[in-house]
């Protein structure tokens, strides 16, 4: 049975409300051993949502989440919505200048906190101050009252004040996520509930999900892939089950006991899987969907998950923060993907129903090869600092695109991705696409991934790489291959091997890590001579 989709976009909570009205008595959410159902979940988030409005005399404009996969994470973000904010997730696990950055940019009102997330409140605090701070915990609100950290009151929800969720429309913001900005500051990327909503409607009717699905949801509230993850689930009437990274690591040991049969990965978590090399195929057979977005998805990798979930269909998404978490799609074949080369990518396959899309090569507007240039609904509208907005976005002929940096080609199976516009390194003299460099490092190495960086070396900038998925590789013999399928100026000047990649919060490979990395076997720092 699946929920009932409801015509048009609407506001973000509308689609728990959805999971609310055919599942009442189902559960919600998953964590840490407790379960809600989505009831429980719907008046707990109206006490939440009546305790900000009351603490704040009135609608909150934006409110801060700083919890990690506690209640205070998935009360807080739904209780935002409800009381008509705008949700802003931060990290606990991020460095306290971070955030401080991010909550002086968001301009908060109140903030929910956990545990962890208490425990920076106090250097928090002098970047804005807040009118709230509001937790689930007696005991967390007990030491930030002691702590006197907050100017403003510190609020334990008791259900006196409960309100009804607020319904503003599709044009105000839903949230806020803070990306990575080339200015070393974090990037406050805006998403109206009509983008969310957009994207919603589009991806849905790509699954037959219901209230007997249960999701896995391992990303934090700070990476985009995690709103697909809770409101595909909520707006389904599915469950959302809560792991923490070990049992991400390890879903054989969760997958068949909790039930999931919907999970959602990074290819670099996948990779991590793989390379622990314990799995035999077959070992997760009740998963029906498994959809991959973040990275593009080597074809090795896809073939040994869809070896490892032999019943799942094998989903591949592609989209930035900006267009509202992914925009196209490309359900994979095993067969084709049998018949592919280890080197290749998973197509990132063709726009989703209302998204229009261009190429644009060399300022001109290209038919096969060039920038993947997206409009439609689900397009933001801009960054919170509109300085960022500089080069990102694209008038032609009275539309706005935003200018992804990816480089595409579009073939018989939609788009294929090519890289990173900005992926250039320049090693002697040469350009090159490490990108180019990584594809030729797998089809080497097969059955492995490849990062392949630009460090810097006793003459200039040196080109690096780590071939991933084994503690010991014959790096000679690869480079013999690679000598037949690159030019001499695209070699390695090193090849390591690596068990497993180091991965970032989000569980995408930890390129700043493996650069670091890099330097240090090279020696340590070189200046160019």
């Amino acid at each position: 049975m699946s929920a009932p989709r409801r015509e048009g976009v609407k506001p973000l909570h509308a689609w728990f409300l959805d999971g609310l009205a055919v599942n009442p008595d189902g559960p919600a959410l998953r964590l840490n051993g407790r379960s809600w159902t989505y009831t429980e979940l719907h008046r707990t988030a109206c006490d939440w949502a009546g305790a900000l409005i009351a603490g704040c005399g009135g609608r909150p404009r934006r409110v801060g989440v700083l919890a990690s996969k506690t209640e205070e994470a998935y009360l807080g973000f739904l209780a935002a919505l409800y009381a008509g904010a705008t949700a802003v997730p931060l990290g606990p696990e991020y460095p306290v200048e971070r955030n401080r950055a991010v909550v002086a940019a968001a301009g908060l009102d109140a903030i929910v906190v956990d545990a962890a997330g208490a425990a920076q409140v106090a250097d928090l605090a002098p970047a804005a101050p807040v009118r709230v701070c509001l937790t689930g915990s007696a005991e967390v609100a007990a030491a930030l009252r002691e702590s006197a950290a907050l100017d403003g009151a510190v609020v334990v929800p008791d259900g006196s004040t409960p309100a009804e969720p607020l319904d503003d429309g599709v044009d105000r913001l839903a949230y806020i996520l803070f990306t990575s900005g080339s200015t070393g500051l974090p990037k406050g990327v805006p998403i109206r509930h009509g983008n969310i909503g957009a994207f919603l409607t589009a991806v849905l009717p790509r699954y037959e999900i219901g209230p007997q699905d249960v999701f896995s949801q391992v990303y934090e509230l700070t990476f985009d892939l995690s709103m697909f993850e809770v409101w595909a689930a909520w707006a389904s009437g599915a469950c959302l089950t809560v792991l923490n990274r070990v049992q991400a690591l390890a879903p054989e040991r969760v997958a068949v006991r909790q039930g999931i049969t919907f999970w959602t990965s990074t290819p670099s978590l996948a990779a991590a899987v793989q390379s622990r090399g314990v799995l035999a195929a077959g070992a997760l057979p009740g998963l029906r969907y498994t959809m991959f977005c973040g990275e593009p998805l080597p074809v090795e990798t896809a073939r040994h998950w869809s070896a490892l979930a032999p019943n799942a269909v094998i989903d591949n998404l592609y989209g930035p923060t900006e267009l509202a978490v992914a925009c196209t799609g490309h359900r994979l074949d095993p067969a084709v993907a049998d018949a592919g080369g280890p080197d290749r990518a998973v197509p990132i396959g063709r726009p989703f129903p209302g998204v229009r899309h261009l190429l644009l090569e060399d300022g001109e507007v290209s038919g096969t090869v060039g920038e993947l240039c997206v409009a439609g609904p689900q397009r933001f509208d801009g960054y919170l600092d509109p300085a960022n907005d500089d080069g990102r976005f694209l008038d032609l002929d009275g539309e706005r695109w935003y200018r992804t940096g990816d480089r595409v080609r579009q073939d018989g199976d939609g788009l294929v991705h090519l890289g990173r516009i900005d992926g250039q390194v320049k090693v002697r003299g040469y350009r090159i696409e490490v990108g180019e460099v990584e594809r030729a490092v797998r089809r080497a190495a097969p059955g492995l991934d490849a990062a392949v960086l630009a460090v810097p070396g006793p003459g200039g900038e040196v080109l690096a790489g780590f071939v991933i998925g084994r503690a010991e590789l014959d790096a000679a013999a690869v480079l013999k291959q690679l000598a037949e399928l690159l030019p001499p100026y695209m070699l390695p000047g090193q090849l390591w091997p690596l068990a497993a990649a180091p991965l970032n919060p989000n569980g995408k490979i930890d390129r700043t890590a493996l650069r670091e990395e890099a330097v240090r076997r090279l020696g340590g720092p070189h200046r160019p001579t």
